[in-house]
């Protein structure tokens, strides 16, 4: 929920570019802030890893699953 006085500058200006205010919004949102962080791994894949080491699939799933508590140790 926005402010009432931001909701109507956004109709106001997206009925001004010929678009809805949640396309502005869209389009606004996109342009200021920053892209979801890449969550891929490829630079594990470039070293040797012991044997019974998790592989890049494994630790993707892992961090993307929010089990990551043992990373770094």
């Amino acid at each position: 929920m926005v402010p009432d006085e931001t909701a109507r500058r956004l109709a106001s200006v997206a009925a001004d570019r010929g678009t809805s205010a949640e396309a502005l919004a869209a389009e606004v949102l996109t342009e200021h802030t920053p892209s979801p962080r890449n969550t891929s791994l490829p630079f594990i894949s470039m070293f040797e890893a012991p044997e019974g080491a998790l592989s890049v699939a494994e630790a993707e799933r892992r961090l993307e699953d929010g089990e990551d508590e043992s990373f770094g140790r």
